[in-house]
């Protein structure tokens, strides 16, 4: 993903609304697949969490794999993620 693009998902994101939010389960099959259908209609994912810091990168890391996303932005306790290439 070029420069340009990420850049254009980034301004998009902001004035998004939170999709989801990953609560104290985790990643449970029904947000996976709410998560996918989301995906599928806007190509775009903002989420929200509740996760310490210290497990942050491994959810990021599933969530990567499991959906086939990319981090486009990370603030605070907010992510967003593209459909992949």
């Amino acid at each position: 993903m070029n420069g340009k693009t990420r850049r254009n998902l980034k301004s998009l994101a902001k004035v998004r609304a939170v999709d989801l939010k990953i609560g104290k389960k985790g990643l449970t099959r029904n947000f996976l697949n709410e998560a996918r259908t989301i995906l599928e209609k806007d190509g775009m994912l903002k989420l929200s969490h509740v996760i310490p810091k210290s497990d942050l990168p491994e959810i990021i890391d599933q969530l990567l794999s499991l959906l086939s996303v990319i981090l486009i932005e990370k603030v605070g306790k907010t992510m967003t993620f593209a459909r992949g290439e």
